[in-house]
């Protein structure tokens, strides 16, 4: 990934919640139509529990879906909830929601399909969004904990800093997001690369100080790795932990296609909205 990728998260950024109904294009009430009626086409022979529990897991995404819609109101162009592209992936998104529930993380979901409906997007940024959302079901909590701990702490910094102390808010959220990676995750990695959305490269031997030097150039551009370590860990211990995690768990093998760099970056833009997907998918 090139240099000109960096994204910059913004200290203290908090979501907006949109006021009023949203009508462009389509009302939600058309849109909950849309996600009812696919779910009866999809969920008509189910046996009575089974469907009451579908049921249930389909309320649960709707509601989850609409606030997600209703905090990106301005960024979706809601003339696509017309499009057959767009109903066949919010059908894929219901069947998905409805069978598993909570065994997938709904709100990721919700997220990623609001991301293929961009106002803005580009034609690669709507096929990796539609590969995204096909993907996410088929992976674990502690997967998307590999993807989105090494897109952040190879890739990303908080810009405009005097001092690496000035980015453990943001360190310390990501890592409360990304703690917990079990121990043995090379079979996790094998499955990744198996979908698609990482390479492995056992020949490379990434430090993660490296990384961090590059991302936070201003700080560190003459300093050596040791002294980066030394300054990150009484200065942003959660940083360093991410690091730790890196490193132990070798996760340096470990290459993100566009399609798991979206995701990381959707699962983090839910707690920081300024992140714009197209400066990475492009």
């Amino acid at each position: 990934m090139s240099e000109n990728q960096k994204q910059e998260v913004s200290k203290g950024s908090t979501a907006i919640q949109a006021g009023g109904n949203v009508t462009v294009g389509v009302s939600y009430s058309e849109v909950k139509e849309i996600v009812y009626d696919l779910f009866k086409q999809n969920f008509p022979e189910l046996v009575f529990e089974a469907n009451k529990q579908a049921q249930k897991n389909l309320e649960k995404y709707e509601e989850i879906l609409e606030e997600a819609i209703k905090r990106k109101f301005e960024e979706i162009d809601f003339s696509k909830f017309k499009d057959p592209n767009t109903q066949y992936l919010l059908n894929s998104s219901i069947n998905q929601a409805a069978r598993k529930g909570d065994t997938i993380d709904l709100g990721l979901l919700s997220e990623t399909l609001v991301a293929t409906l961009g106002k803005e997007n580009t034609e690669i940024l709507n096929i990796v969004s539609e590969q995204a959302l096909e993907t996410l079901p088929k992976l674990t909590s502690d997967q998307i904990k590999v993807i989105t701990l090494v897109q952040y702490l190879i890739h990303c910094s908080v810009q405009g800093i005097p001092s690496i102390a000035e980015a453990e808010k943001n360190n310390s959220i990501i890592y409360e997001m990304t703690k917990g990676i079990p121990e043995n995750i090379y079979s996790h990695l094998n499955y990744m690369a198996s979908l698609g959305i990482l390479t492995i490269n056992h020949f490379q031997d990434i430090n993660p100080y490296s990384a961090i030097q590059r991302q936070y150039e201003s700080l560190y551009k003459n300093k050596s790795e040791e002294e980066i370590k030394i300054d990150v860990e009484n200065n942003s211990p959660s940083l360093a932990k991410m690091a730790s995690i890196y490193e132990k768990q070798e996760l340096r093998v470990a290459n993100l296609t566009p399609v798991a760099t979206l995701i990381a970056l959707i699962n983090m833009r839910r707690i920081f909205p300024s992140i714009d997907y197209k400066i990475w998918i492009k």
